[in-house]
C-alpha cells in the first residue's frame, strides 16, 4: 500500500469510528418496550453461559457494534461483565489457534477460516468493555506483538482505550509507541491507523479533560519522534486541529521543521 493510502486510510478509520447510529435489530430497549415475550426469552437464552457464546458465535461477531450498542445490550440484559470477558477469551482462544492470529478474510480462504477471522476481530472489540486490569494487560500484549496481524493489533488499541482511564491511556499510549516496540513491529499500517484511533478516543471523551489531556500528551510525545512523513502530517493535522497546546507547542514546531512540514495555528 503505498503512503497516500495510508493517510487515506486514516481518515476513513475515523470516519468510520465515528458512525454511532443504533442499528434496528440492536436496540434491546425497543425490545424490552414492545415485546416483553421476545424480550424475557432472550434475557433467559443470553444469561446462560453456552447460550450466549452460541448467541455471539452466530450473530454477534458477523457484525460491528459500537460501543453504545455494546453497553446497551450489557445493561439491557443484565450481562455481568466476568460473564461476557470469559466467553470472549474462550472465543479468542479458539479462533486465534485456527488462524494462528493472521487476518485471512481473503475469499480465496476456506469459509470457516474468514469466520474464525472475523470472529476474532469482533472478539477484541468486545472486550473494551468488560475488560478488568489482567484483559487489559492482555489487548496491550496483542497491539505490541509483531507476530500478529496488524488487523488485531489495532482493534486491541482501540479496545484498549475504550476500557482505560486516563493514567491507563498515558501508560498505554506510551507502550505502544515505545522506541523498542516500534523497532520489533513491521512494516504496515499499525501506527497510522492506531493515531487515527488514539484521537476517535479523544473526541470521544466529551467531558472528561484528564481523558482528552492524557491522549494529546502521549500523541505529542510519540509524534514528536515520528519518522514517517505522511503519517505524521496527517495525525498532526487531526490533533492539531482539537488541541490549541499540541498545535502552538515548541515540540511540534520543531518535528515540522524535521520533516520539512508547515505547521499551522490550533483552531482552538
Amino acid at each position: 500500500m503505498n503512503k497516500m493510502s495510508v493517510v487515506c486510510m486514516m481518515g476513513m478509520c475515523l470516519a468510520i469510528l465515528s458512525f454511532a447510529t443504533t442499528s434496528p435489530d440492536k436496540d434491546w430497549e425497543w425490545i424490552r418496550i414492545n415485546d416483553k415475550e421476545r424480550f424475557d426469552r432472550l434475557w433467559k437464552e443470553y444469561n446462560d453461559p453456552l447460550q450466549l457464546k452460541a448467541f455471539f458465535e452466530r450473530s454477534v461477531l458477523f457484525s460491528r457494534y459500537n460501543e453504545r450498542e455494546m453497553e446497551n445490550f450489557k445493561r439491557s440484559f443484565g450481562i455481568k461483565e466476568e460473564t461476557l470477558q470469559t466467553m470472549l477469551m474462550e472465543i479468542i482462544r479458539e479462533t486465534s489457534a485456527k488462524i494462528g492470529w493472521k487476518w485471512r478474510f481473503d475469499m480465496d480462504e476456506p469459509k470457516d477460516i474468514r469466520i474464525a477471522s472475523r470472529q476474532l476481530d469482533e472478539a477484541i472489540s468486545w472486550l473494551g468493555v468488560c475488560a478488568d486490569a489482567e484483559t487489559k494487560r492482555f489487548l496491550l500484549d496483542i497491539a505490541t506483538d509483531s507476530a500478529k496481524s496488524e488487523r488485531y493489533r489495532t482493534e486491541a488499541v482501540g479496545s484498549y482505550l475504550k476500557c482505560a482511564d486516563a493514567q491507563e491511556m498515558r501508560d498505554g499510549i506510551a507502550r505502544i509507541f515505545s522506541d523498542d516496540v516500534r523497532a520489533a513491529l513491521p512494516a504496515d499500517d499499525f501506527y497510522s491507523n492506531a493515531y487515527s484511533v488514539a484521537i476517535w478516543h479523544y473526541d470521544n471523551a466529551v467531558g472528561d479533560p484528564q481523558k482528552r489531556e492524557a491522549i494529546s500528551t502521549s500523541l505529542t510525545t510519540a509524534l514528536v519522534k515520528e519518522e514517517d512523513k505522511e503519517t505524521f502530517a496527517e495525525a498532526d493535522r487531526l490533533l492539531a486541529e482539537r488541541s490549541k497546546e499540541y498545535a502552538d507547542s515548541p515540540q511540534r514546531k520543531a518535528a515540522c521543521e524535521r520533516l520539512n512540514i508547515p505547521a499551522e495555528k490550533g483552531e482552538q
